[in-house]
């Protein structure tokens, strides 16, 4: 019995071969997109001088006044859009739409009351990333679910 290439094995052969890579390219795929999470990349930020990270504060110095453990600050929407479009819209989309890998925030405020949503942002169940405390202070979190309770 010969297996070269004028019998019926080697195209059946090819064909499983082809498989498993398109299988394997499929898995590493997947696994860029999963291990990327939710942080924007260093290049995202072009070739700036600014410095890079996540937005925790609005004003020159960088830096946000700390509220005391246990309170609930009044968030700020304005800095919430704005710590939200650096953490969170490449998983919840734009304007927290959703298109990516976390589910839309539209209509959250139904869901959620603003402590609930502190909460939630604090102490996320996977995929979600654990951002609280650092990068984001107890005053950024109360921004973000300022802000995401008016979406």
């Amino acid at each position: 019995m010969t297996t070269g290439l004028g019998t019926a094995q080697f195209p059946r052969k090819v064909a499983i071969f082809l498989k498993r890579v398109l299988s394997l390219c499929v898995a590493l795929a997947v696994a860029g997109v999963l291990t990327s999470g939710c942080a924007k990349s260093s290049s995202d930020q072009g070739a700036s001088a600014q410095p890079s990270g996540p937005i925790t504060d609005s004003g020159d110095t960088g830096l946000k006044a700390e509220t005391k453990p246990g309170q609930v600050a009044a968030g700020d929407s304005k800095h919430g859009e704005a710590i939200f479009t650096q953490n969170c819209s490449s998983c919840h989309g734009a304007a927290g739409a959703g298109g990516g890998i976390g589910p839309t925030l539209k209509g959250e405020k139904a869901h959620k009351d603003t402590a609930a949503a502190i909460a939630w942002i604090k102490n996320p169940k996977p995929p979600m990333p654990k951002l609280y405390p650092a990068p984001l202070s107890e005053s950024d979190v109360a921004d973000v679910a300022a802000y995401v309770e008016t979406l």
